[in-house]
């Protein structure tokens, strides 16, 4: 660990406000961290107040600092099945690691640790030369994934958390991980005592795992017509509505052509849009307007159009009942940045790299060895390689905690 990340974590910790170290029932939950210099995890701490926990830090800072999701009797035993579970909360993981986005082509690589070989963007799952599935990555934010994660965020909540779980915004806490995503923390006692088995039904509704149009309304009957769900509908019922409606009022004939695999299949409801928009619309809905089209082929319309309401999330977190998570307000050793709690009405205008960034005082020579074009707060800099530079300390202490670049006098 460089000398200048390790001044600035422990000037962080040393001021950092104890309120800011607040979390729903602290003394119940496991903290576990990795100190600064070190790649191995201390766990099975457990803390009666926060006051406590700040003066621990400050004489063990951390690069990294955690806390058990679940809440035990005896959060410090080091023997799992001996902490006696009592319940956890529901989180779920937003990365944009994740998200196949087409920015990663601009600032991240793979290589093949089989063959050498190497890429840009998101990797692959096996080489492309060798065939094996060996693959480094190094991987980068920008503005452009980072808000694909926020809109992500947004979707889980809105389209699912309030409408279809009835969760409400006072249950729910957003955090920025610090890095590269969000966590959303669901508190409620509703969820608390949910089994592994229950949050895994959890994580793939909101994904889409197994889901069947044809067991949310879509069928054929004999005459050929084909019946569909009702935009009033709730659940993924309503969801395949709007989505279907949405799709086909947009969609130009070659996306329809792709999707149905037939020319004269999205010639004639390409003819028909207009009334088949007006049939969906209407009450009760009438899809007379794919009279004539097979089921199979409504299908794939209907996967097309749901594609991006499906949430791109870490399901192994969610369906974890003893998941350690990143600790709020705490600060990530691989960027420098604050896993900062963000309200719902903060998170539209709420900037990772400009609202996370705790150190911005003065400036940090560095040797940069390689990096993309990295923003932090107001300044911008790269893509870059071998240089050296005076940059604002934020962007410094994010070179260093990235690896990118060496300290310099």
């Amino acid at each position: 660990m460089h000398r200048e990340v390790a001044r600035a974590f422990k000037e962080y910790y040393q001021t950092l406000d104890v309120g800011e170290l607040d979390v729903k029932g602290l003394q119940e939950r496991e903290i576990a961290l990795i100190p600064l210099g070190h790649e191995t995890m201390i766990r099975h701490i457990a803390f009666p107040d926060t006051v406590a926990l700040k003066e621990y830090l400050m004489e063990n800072v951390p690069a990294h600092l955690y806390y058990s999701s679940a809440y035990y009797r005896e959060p410090q035993a080091p023997d799992m099945n001996k902490k006696g579970w009592k319940g956890a909360d529901l989180i779920f993981d937003v990365d944009a690691d994740h998200i196949p986005t087409l920015c990663k082509v601009d600032h991240d690589t793979w290589t093949c640790l089989d063959c050498a070989a190497k890429g840009a963007g998101f990797p692959p799952e096996s080489c492309p030369k060798c065939g094996m599935k060996r693959i480094e990555t190094t991987t980068w934010v920008c503005d452009k994934c980072l808000e694909v994660a926020k809109e992500e965020v947004f979707k889980l909540i809105d389209e699912y958390l309030i409408p279809d779980f009835g969760v409400s915004l006072k249950e729910v806490e957003v955090c920025f991980s610090g890095h590269r995503g969000y966590h959303l923390h669901v508190q409620t006692e509703d969820v608390k005592t949910l089994t592994t088995d229950g949050r895994r039904e959890i994580a793939d509704y909101v994904r889409g795992v197994g889901l069947d149009p044809k067991h949310q309304g879509f069928r054929v009957m004999k005459d050929g017509s084909i019946i569909g769900p009702d935009l009033r509908d709730g659940g993924w019922r309503g969801r395949f509505a709007k989505s279907v409606y949405t799709y086909l009022s947009r969609c130009t004939l070659e996306d329809l052509k792709a999707v149905v695999g037939s020319d004269e299949v999205a010639n004639t409801i390409m003819r028909n849009r207009e009334r088949l928009l007006r049939g969906i619309m209407a009450n009760p809905p009438s899809w007379m307007g794919l009279r004539g089209v097979e089921l199979g082929r409504t299908i794939r319309i209907a996967k097309a159009a749901i594609r991006d309401l499906l949430c791109n999330i870490d399901e192994r977190v969610t369906i974890d009942i003893k998941r350690l998570i990143r600790y709020p307000n705490t600060l990530h050793g691989k960027s420098g940045l604050k896993a900062a709690k963000v309200s719902y009405s903060d998170l539209e205008s709420f900037d990772p790299l400009k609202d996370a960034v705790v150190f911005k005082s003065g400036s940090i020579k560095v040797y940069v060895k390689e990096a993309p074009r990295v923003r932090i707060g107001d300044y911008e800099v790269g893509p870059m390689r071998d240089v050296q530079l005076e940059v604002p300390e934020g962007l410094g202490i994010y070179l260093l905690c990235k690896g990118a670049a060496e300290l310099r006098e």
